[in-house]
C-alpha cells in the first residue's frame, strides 16, 4: 500500500520507486531541499491507485524508470496520461533510452548515480513549478516550427502563446503584460526577430523579460547580433529537446537570481 508523509501541502511529489530505501532517501532529499512533500508507490498498481486517488494534489512524479511489475516504462506512461510532469530515474542509459523517453515528451531524466543527481531532480522540480506561473510567447511564421518550439516549452510547464510575426509578438506582449519569455526566430515577413529584439529592450529589460533567439542561419555572427540587441541567449537550429529545455530554463534561473538581487538591495536601501 502506498505510504505517504505526514505533512499536506496543496502540491505534493509522487515518487515511484519499488526500493523502500531508495525511495525514502529520494522523498527526503526532496522535502529537506524544497516546501513539497512527498507520497510513495513501490509498484505499479499502487501509482496508478495513488494517481487515481490524489490527481488534483500532485504536482510532479519522480519515476524508476524500471519497476519489477513494469520494466519498460509503463509507470511513466501512466504518469504521463494524466498529465502529470515526470522526471524519470534510470540507472541505465544509452541512445534507446534516451529515444524512448524524449519521445514520451518527458519533464527530464537524470541517471542514478550519487546524492548530486537528486540535488539535480530537486532542482528540476522546482522550476517546474515556477514554469506553470510564467507565461512564454513563441514567434515564428512558420507553424511547424511553433508546434515545436510549444511543445517543448508546455514540457516545461509553461504557458505559451503564438505569433507568427515580430509585429503580431509586440501586440501580444501589449495585450499581456505579464509574458516573461519570448523565444523567437530571426527571419520572419513584417517585422523579424532582431528588430523585435530591439523593439522589445525599449520596455523590458532582461530581467522583466527573457528573450531567446533561434535560427539556423548565420552561425557566431547571428548569436553576436542577437545578443547584441538584448536577447539573453541563443539556439541554433536544428537543437535537441534536452538543449532546449536546458537553456531556456538556466535563462529563467538567471532572470530569478538577477530579480532576488535587486530585492535585497531595495531591502538594505529600505526601499
Amino acid at each position: 500500500m502506498a505510504l505517504e508523509n505526514e505533512t499536506s501541502p496543496a502540491m505534493r511529489v509522487l515518487v515511484i520507486e519499488d526500493s523502500a530505501v531508495q525511495a525514502k532517501i529520494v522523498s527526503r532529499h526532496i522535502e529537506g531541499l524544497s516546501n513539497f512533500s512527498t507520497v510513495w508507490a513501490g509498484t505499479l498498481e499502487e501509482a496508478r491507485s495513488v494517481v487515481e486517488e490524489m490527481r488534483e494534489e500532485i504536482f510532479v512524479a519522480v519515476v524508476d524508470l524500471n519497476l519489477p511489475d513494469a520494466p519498460d516504462g509503463e509507470a511513466v506512461d501512466l504518469t504521463m496520461s494524466y498529465g502529470i510532469p515526470s522526471i524519470v530515474l534510470t540507472a541505465t542509459f544509452h541512445d534507446d533510452v534516451r529515444d524512448s523517453l524524449l519521445e514520451r515528451n518527458v519533464a527530464d531524466y537524470v541517471l542514478k548515480e550519487s546524492m548530486v543527481v537528486l540535488d539535480s531532480v530537486v532542482n528540476a522540480i522546482s522550476r517546474l513549478f515556477k514554469n506553470q506561473f510564467l507565461k512564454a510567447v513563441v514567434v515564428d511564421d512558420s507553424r511547424a516550427a511553433r508546434n515545436l518550439v510549444r511543445t517543448l516549452l508546455e514540457i516545461q510547464n509553461f504557458q505559451v502563446l503564438e505569433a507568427e510575426n515580430g509585429q503580431e509578438a509586440l501586440d501580444m506582449l501589449a495585450e499581456h503584460p505579464e509574458v516573461t519569455l519570448v523565444v523567437t526566430d530571426w527571419e520572419m515577413p513584417v517585422m523579424d526577430g532582431f528588430q523585435l529584439c530591439s523593439e522589445v529592450r525599449k520596455t523590458y529589460k532582461k530581467d522583466r523579460l527573457a528573450i531567446v533567439g533561434i535560427s539556423g542561419a548565420g552561425g557566431s555572427a547571428m548569436t553576436a547580433k542577437f545578443l547584441k540587441l538584448g536577447a539573453n541567449d541563443f539556439l541554433a537550429k536544428p537543437f535537441s529537446a534536452e538543449e532546449f529545455s536546458w537553456r531556456v530554463n538556466q535563462t529563467m534561473e538567471m532572470v530569478d537570481l538577477v530579480k532576488e538581487l535587486h530585492e535585497c538591495k531595495r531591502e538594505l536601501n529600505g526601499e
